[in-house]
Formats: structure tokens, C-alpha cells, sequence
């Protein structure tokens, strides 16, 4: 294959965040304040660099170690049938950061982080373990992206996908966008569906449950370019009052030609209505309002109103292998706790991430303008994220706590935690201790995410 980085100066600008170039000389728009030199040695895909584009090498602490191929076999002690183990049971805590070390370890923790340590410091830390660098994907996943970064290019107005399929889009990302198409698109699986509860939590111990039943399907994964590429529903099962209540999400390649569209349906037999309000800073109702509607997957939503920087790449503790969060033997009580979640159970790692910084543009409302993100450079999953107001004080912090499914192979999300900083309270999304494992071989079609679908299911009672 040839070298991707050929004649594309976009590139070169992220090569340049690859080999050390200060984060001040990166624009909004992704070009160089000054040209990369061409003589130096230039990482290339599948080589120095994953096919998704990241670095392969550890660091030079070793902190970090190489990537070689992530989980793809069974752990020691597997069961068919039953949950599978944590490969990682036998690794033994680093460290621990609290509030008192904050100013330490400033350079690795987010800006939300810190805001949880200094507003918990008697209850709230950070477990620091081994990193395991332990995302995995098919080889077709691979081959793919390897493919994208030949052809894949953002259209004429700087936002719609063109030319990218099946894999990442943009493994060496040449700007905020990409980016942020890479996390949109990632590989996930090719369909899931998982029955899990989203909770409410206040600090005077106030707490709501919601059981749902989701269903994603990625039709771009597929390679079906005639259904729209993203594919979403949840349904709720509890409680009661709301039960048959159901979202349909189906997202889009173009966010200004064709928008995403999005239907909901009040109760087993209510009508089947567009939900267009359902998108950018409408606020998510299953989780109390916490959630924006475009934090759903910690960032789903269209990308026209943001400019996105792609600011660097560093080596961040970022939560990750989060098995010891999943143990089938813990209630929710011993997870969640009024505050916040109970550390005990958190794993983090020292990570190297991307940051995207994503700014509100002109003349467009928002209720959370300014954001960063922060993605996983072996997955493209966004594993945190923080959400401010026009003032710089930060309003939201979210965090997406992912495992390595070695069936797939695929790093995917578990549970998420979205914390109200402007209030005592925060929301858990994907809480399946002791329910079934998600499926990633549900029989899912594009017609199933569909208004007419909705209607049929509501018939069927």
C-alpha cells in the first residue's frame, strides 16, 4: 500500500501532533502554522502505526506498553455460556490518585477529574493499574481503514463523509472533524442488543431506575451503503407507567443534505411522531436531564454547530478494562454510590488519547458551547469528555468505562457515568450486572429502525 501521508499536507499536520509538534501550531481548520520537514522518518500505517492509526510502540517509560493485537482469545477460565472472566484479575493496583495529589498528576487527569477529587475528596479517587492495551477488531475492520486513509475525504462543506467504508475513516486525522468521524463510526460489532438500566443518583440518596432495552446496528460497518450508516432504538421496560416508550435514532453521512432523524413513540400503543427536538441540547429524559440528547454513545450528534480542533495527542489515565465495574455478583448498591460511583470498582490506565476541542460556532445556540473530548488512540472510542458553558465553568463530565469483548473482537463501552457538577447528582447508563451479556450477532435490519417498525411492534402488543 502506499504511504497515506503522500501529497496530503492535512496529514502532515497530524504527523506533526505524531512526532512532537506543539499543540500551538495546529488551527481550527487542521493546517500547519509551518510545514512538517519531509525528512524525517514518517510513521506509516500498519507499520509504526495500528491501522487505526496508533502509535504501536509503547512509551518510554514502558508505562504504556506496545500494541500487539489486543484481546482476541478466551481468558484463562472460561465458561461457554456463562460471563466471561477478567483477563486481567491477577494485575495489582499502581497507584492511587486522591485529592491530595492532584497537583502531582495534574498533566495526566482530565478537567473533570480534578473537579470530582477536589469536590469528593474524603470518598472519590482514581485506581491506577497495568495498561493493557487490549482493543481488538477484525482483520476486514483493519483492512478497511488501511483502504480509508487512501480515499476517505470530508465534502464540500467541510462536514459530510465521502469515499469511507467499513473501517475508521480517518486513521491519521487531519483535523477535529475526522476525528470526531472516527469515534462516530468506530467498530463497535456489527449489531447489539442488550437489555440495562439507566440510574439517577443524588446525593440525599435519591435514586430512579430505568430498564431498557437497546438495539444498534451499523450498517456502514456492513458495507450496505443504501441504509443510513448509524442505526438506533431503545425501548423502555421499566417502570411501568412508560413501558413500550421507544426511540428511533438513524443517523447520517451528511449532516447538512440529509440531517438525522429520530421518531418516538409514547407507550406500547401511542402514536409513532417525528422527534426532531430530539437532537443537539435537548435534554435526554431517561437520564434526568443530564445528558444532552447528542452525549448519547458519549458524542452521536450531528457536527454542524462545533468547530473542532484537533488539539493533541497525550498520555492521559483514562478508565479502561472495565471488568471489575461488570462482576455479575455486585448488586447496584455496591456500584453506585449517592455521590458518585464507588472507586473500588473503577479501573484506570495511562492511556495515549486525542483531544478535540469543540467550540460553538457563530450564531448557533447550544446549551454546553464549549467541549473537549478525549479519544482512545486504539479504538477511537471517546472515553471522557467535559462539557462547559460560555463562561468557561464546567457544567458536565462524562466518562465511558469500556472492556475488550474478545468474541468479536471489539472495545466496547459497558457503562457510562455523566456527573451534573452544577448539582449533587449524576446519571449510569448501561448498568447489566446480572442481566443477560449483549448479543452482537442480533438479526437486526435496517427496516427494524423505521417508524413503520415501531408501528408493528406497538400492534403486537
Amino acid at each position: 500500500m502506499s504511504d497515506p501521508t503522500d501529497f496530503h499536507p492535512d496529514r502532515r499536520q497530524a504527523l506533526g501532533l505524531l512526532l512532537g509538534a506543539a499543540a500551538s501550531a495546529v488551527t481550527p481548520s487542521g493546517a500547519l502554522a509551518q510545514s512538517a520537514p519531509t525528512d524525517v522518518g514518517v510513521p506509516r500505517l500498519g507499520e509504526e502505526l495500528t491501522s487505526f492509526g496508533a502509535v504501536r510502540a509503547g512509551n518510554r517509560t514502558r508505562a504504556i506498553p506496545p500494541w500487539t493485537g489486543g484481546l482476541t482469545e478466551a481468558p484463562r477460565g472460561y465458561v461457554p455460556d456463562r460471563p466471561s472472566p477478567d483477563p486481567y484479575i491477577e494485575d495489582v493496583r499502581w497507584f492511587t490518585v486522591g485529592a491530595a495529589d492532584v497537583e502531582r498528576y495534574k498533566v495526566r487527569l482530565t478537567a473533570g477529574q480534578q473537579a470530582l477529587l477536589e469536590k469528593f475528596p474524603d470518598s472519590f479517587e482514581l485506581a491506577l493499574f497495568p495498561s493493557r492495551r487490549s482493543a481488538a477488531a477484525p482483520q476486514r475492520i483493519y483492512d478497511a481503514s488501511l483502504a480509508n486513509a487512501d480515499r476517505a475525504r470530508l465534502g464540500e462543506n467541510g462536514l459530510a463523509l465521502r469515499d469511507a467504508a467499513v473501517g475508521v475513516p480517518f486513521p491519521i486525522p487531519a483535523n477535529g472533524v475526522q476525528a470526531m468521524w472516527n469515534h462516530k463510526l468506530r467498530w463497535r460489532g456489527g449489531t447489539v442488543s442488550r437489555t440495562s438500566l439507566t440510574a439517577v443518583l443524588s446525593g440525599d440518596g435519591t435514586r430512579s431506575l430505568t430498564r431498557l432495552r437497546e438495539d444498534f446496528a451499523s450498517p456502514y460497518a456492513a458495507g450496505d451503503a443504501a441504509a443510513p450508516p448509524l442505526l438506533y432504538r431503545r425501548t423502555i421496560l421499566d417502570p411501568k407507567e412508560q413501558a413500550g416508550s421507544s426511540l428511533i435514532v438513524q443517523g447520517t453521512l451528511d449532516p447538512i443534505a440529509a440531517r438525522t432523524r429520530a421518531w418516538v413513540r409514547e407507550g406500547e400503543r401511542g402514536r409513532v411522531v417525528p422527534a426532531s427536538d430530539f437532537a443537539y441540547d435537548t435534554p435526554d429524559p431517561v437520564t434526568g436531564g443530564i445528558c444532552t440528547a447528542d452525549m448519547l454513545d458519549m458524542f452521536s450528534g450531528a457536527l454542524d454547530r462545533f468547530d473542532y480542533m484537533l488539539v493533541t495527542r497525550r498520555e492521559m489515565y483514562m478508565p479502561y478494562n472495565a471488568h471489575r465495574l461488570t462482576n455479575p455478583s455486585l448488586t447496584m448498591r455496591d456500584i453506585l454510590w449517592p455521590h458518585h460511583p464507588n472507586p473500588q470498582f473503577l479501573r484506570y490506565e495511562m492511556h495515549r488519547v486525542w483531544v478535540v476541542d469543540a467550540r460553538l460556532k457563530p450564531n448557533f445556540k447550544h446549551s454546553l458551547p464549549d467541549r473537549t473530548f478525549y479519544l482512545d488512540e486504539d479504538s477511537w472510542q471517546i472515553l471522557a469528555s467535559e462539557h462547559y458553558n460560555g463562561k468557561g465553568e464546567l457544567l458536565r463530565y462524562a466518562e465511558a468505562h469500556p472492556l475488550p469483548d474478545w468474541q468479536v473482537p471489539a472495545l466496547v463501552p459497558t457503562m457510562e457515568f455523566a456527573f451534573d457538577l452544577t448539582a449533587d447528582r449524576y446519571t449510569a447508563r448501561g448498568v447489566e450486572n446480572g442481566l443477560p451479556p449483549p448479543r452482537y450477532d442480533s438479526p437486526l435490519k435496517p427496516e427494524d429502525f423505521t417508524p413503520d417498525a415501531l408501528v408493528r411492534r406497538g400492534r403486537r402488543g
